[in-house]
């Protein structure tokens, strides 16, 4: 549906009165500057909010109106154009409305992300896929914590790990890495929970990651090593340079040992083993 947009000239002291005003009059919403309030309107409800500020509010316009019909866009359609494929460590990732051949020697990853986890692999991903590709051993059981689209379990899976195990607090996660599992045919061995640490069902991973944030790593951290089985990996990430000396620390509280770290700008990420 089209969507009209009034430009009303208007010192900015005056916004705040005309958007009280005009917000019940089925406005959809406000854009400032310091010259204008820009209302955009169903054009179904222009009549009513062009005669409001030609009469009641006439006092704080400061000159003509301008306005514009915009057609409707597919905002989708939009987006979708921003995801780019990328190859990081060995992995070649891709929504499925790219269809590039798959790089010579990569191992090829289907993740269509929902918008609100952005339109882009963040640098600490990358990370954790390098760390993978590094780390990964074949028939692993694999915990992915904190699973967003289910993209670090599933590049486990395909480089040969037996089962995944991934968990999200978000319901959109939930349901976007089941969607990615199935387009990577790994969903008979990727099990997706909805909640924090507390819904692991398995004892003990081979393999355990982790890309979140510093608190939520060092909050996490006693669980996860706990889960840890004899010779297991586990890579953190999510982490700044600035976040190292406090994570080694921790890594320590929880008898952990830092092994090989990644760099990518100002973004780290650890690798670790359980002492003994």
């Amino acid at each position: 549906m089209a969507t009209l947009s009034i430009t009303v000239p208007s010192k900015p002291e005056h916004h705040g009165i005309l958007v009280a005003f005009l917000d019940e009059r089925g406005v959809e919403g406000f854009e400032e500057s310091d010259s204008a309030l820009i209302v955009y309107v169903d054009p179904e409800s222009a009549p009513e909010v062009l005669d409001a500020l030609s009469s009641e509010l006439e006092r704080f316009v400061s000159g003509p109106l301008t306005k514009e019909l915009i057609q409707p866009t597919n905002w989708n359609a939009e987006w979708e154009k921003t995801i780019e494929s990328i190859t990081a460590g060995g992995f070649w990732i891709r929504p499925t409305w790219n269809t590039d051949v798959t790089p010579e020697g990569c191992i090829e990853v289907i993740i269509d992300p929902k918008m609100s986890f952005g339109t882009g692999y963040h640098a600490s991903t990358r990370l954790m896929l390098r760390g993978i590709a590094d780390h990964a051993q074949s028939d692993d059981d694999v915990l992915d914590a904190g699973s967003g689209t289910g993209v670090l379990a599933i590049a486990a899976l395909k480089s040969g790990a037996r089962h995944a195990d991934v968990f999200d607090f978000d319901p959109i996660c939930e349901e976007n890495a089941k969607e990615n599992a199935i387009l990577n045919d790994v969903a008979a061995k990727m099990s997706v929970y909805l909640g924090d640490e507390s819904v692991i069902s398995g004892d003990r991973y081979d393999l355990i990651l982790a890309n979140i944030n510093r608190e939520a790593l060092r909050g996490m951290l006693p669980v996860l090593a706990s889960k840890m089985a004899p010779g297991a990996r586990m890579g953190l990430s999510g982490l700044l340079l600035t976040d190292r000396q406090i994570m080694i620390e921790s890594l320590a509280k929880s008898d952990l040992t830092g092994g090989q770290e990644y760099q990518e700008g100002q973004w780290w990420s650890i690798w670790v083993t359980a002492n003994g």
